[in-house]
């Protein structure tokens, strides 16, 4: 017993404080252990595991539970609120360094705070962690996000600088109005581009851009004038900007008006960021436009863009006018049941003086083609046929790569709508007051890039473990590393 804590410590990487044994009184009397100095704490259920049943299965005879304290506190250290943090052997597995979680720290503590000085009873960074932990832990609505903050341990409220009640003398969460009033009047434009720079910084520098809008349609809001008319308002919508390869989400912003004429706008908004860096931005066809391609260029960036129906003229010239007479690239792939085929094909480089198609900057054209065969029949089912441009130079728009980074532009959709739909109900959250809805989207985009970060490939999973651990899902967001202070 004498060797087991340091034979345990370094065979585990943590130490041991309680040695345990059970005894079956139907055979033995424990003697020995009670000679031993072992103490019995009772008995079990008089359950055990079965060869062939699921579970464990009832079988009547329970046994007698020893244990050993292997140090003096270790009942004390059993007993505490927070595990110390030499017992976290989980941290080794996080991929988000020491100065990467100290940097995001930094950067919740910039944004402003809203509120006035009189009346504040909670600090600024601690509303805005308990917020972001809570939707790495899944919360959808901000009745989730106090819940999540009422179930945190005493110390670790204690760590977060909240106050202590001296009524009660215990450390009190803040309520569901606190995070209303709070968040409603954030200057929500900052705290997008706060997030989405963090983000940046912990993203290769390299990767394509993939953008694309989301509605967020709990958010609209219905009232009634004066007059008793009801006067319904659009729900908001925001913009992301995302790294094909990493999944990050490295720029947001938040629109209202119709999406056509909006999203445009702040697409090219969004891209400042960028601004000679060389990279390239691919959207869908919505963005297919003369002003959006200039402004690219003009950046010192590259685009791939769909053409469809909003480009009639371009659309005919690549569908009808020119001979698709060139070599095409085939991949395919098997899921779900079906296989899919694409194939694409690339133009030589057009001319820059004359080109055949009138758009800024193209320098080749492709057509891609989707083929799903189901198969269980062997039929195909769909067939479809895209048309892209690309103003990159031909060393990078080759076949591979225009067929490989137009499938990742679903990224957008897959890696990170999907996951607001689905995985955090984003469809669900009926907050619609101020700038809440934004503020819970850019919260949403930062605990998925943060998810991403840490290594997570099922991040519906991740956040349901986080749900049932928040002191945990604090400890990620707050830096709370052994020999780094903190809870």
């Amino acid at each position: 017993m004498r060797r087991l804590p340091g034979d345990w410590l370094a065979r585990h990487g943590h130490p041991i404080l309680l040695a345990e044994s059970f005894v079956d009184p139907r055979r033995f009397a424990g003697t020995c252990y009670r000679a031993a100095n072992w103490l019995e704490i009772g008995c079990t259920r008089g359950f055990g595991r079965v060869r062939g049943a699921r579970g464990y299965v009832a079988h009547g005879h329970p046994k007698r539970v020893f244990v050993y304290p292997l140090r003096r506190d270790a009942r004390q250290q059993l007993a505490a609120l927070v595990p110390r943090p030499e017992w976290l052997h989980w941290r080794p597995r996080l991929q988000l360094s020491n100065d990467q979680m100290l940097s995001l720290r930094d950067f919740l503590e910039r944004v402003p705070d809203p509120r006035r000085r009189r009346g504040k009873r909670y600090p600024w960074p601690a509303l805005l962690t308990i917020v972001l932990a809570a939707r790495v832990a899944g919360a959808t609505t901000l009745t989730e996000i106090s819940d999540f903050g009422r179930a945190l341990a005493q110390a670790v409220l204690q760590g977060l600088g909240i106050p202590c009640r001296r009524q009660t003398g215990r450390f009190h969460a803040p309520c569901i109005s606190t995070f209303h009033y709070a968040l409603k009047d954030v200057a929500v434009e900052t705290l997008e581009d706060l997030f989405a720079e963090w983000t940046r910084t912990q993203a290769p520098d390299d990767e394509p851009l993939a953008l694309d809008g989301k509605v967020m349609r709990g958010s609209y809001d219905r009232d009634r004038d004066a007059d008793g008319t009801v006067r319904d308002e659009a729900p908001w919508q925001q913009l992301s900007a995302v790294g094909i390869l990493s999944g990050l989400i490295v720029g947001q912003r938040g629109f209202t008006g119709a999406k056509e004429d909006a999203e445009g706008t702040i697409l090219r908004q969004s891209l400042e960021p960028w601004k000679n860096t060389g990279r390239c931005v691919i959207a869908d066809a919505l963005h297919t436009t003369l002003a959006t391609a200039q402004h690219i260029l003009a950046l010192g960036l590259h685009y791939i863009l769909t053409v469809k129906g909003n480009q009639p003229l371009i659309l005919e010239q690549l569908r009808d006018d020119y001979y698709w007479q060139v070599a095409a690239h085939s991949e395919s792939g098997l899921g779900h049941g079906r296989i899919e085929r694409r194939t694409i094909q690339v133009s030589p480089e057009l001319d820059r003086e004359v080109p055949w198609v009138a758009f800024p900057g193209v320098r080749f054209a492709a057509r891609l083609m989707r083929e799903v065969v189901y198969k269980k029949d062997g039929k195909v089912r769909s067939t479809e046929v895209v048309y892209l441009l690309t103003s990159l130079p031909a060393e990078l728009a080759t076949p591979e790569n225009l067929l490989r980074w137009s499938r990742l532009y679903w990224t957008v959709e897959n890696r990170v709508h999907y996951v607001r739909d689905v995985a955090l109900r984003e469809d669900a959250c009926r907050v619609r007051k101020g700038s809440l809805p934004r503020v819970m989207a850019a919260f949403a985009n930062l605990a998925i890039s943060v998810l991403r970060l840490l290594g997570k490939r099922n991040l519906k999973r991740a956040m349901s473990n986080f749900k049932l651990r928040p002191n945990t899902a604090v400890a990620v967001v707050w830096l709370v590393a052994a020999g780094a202070g903190g809870p």
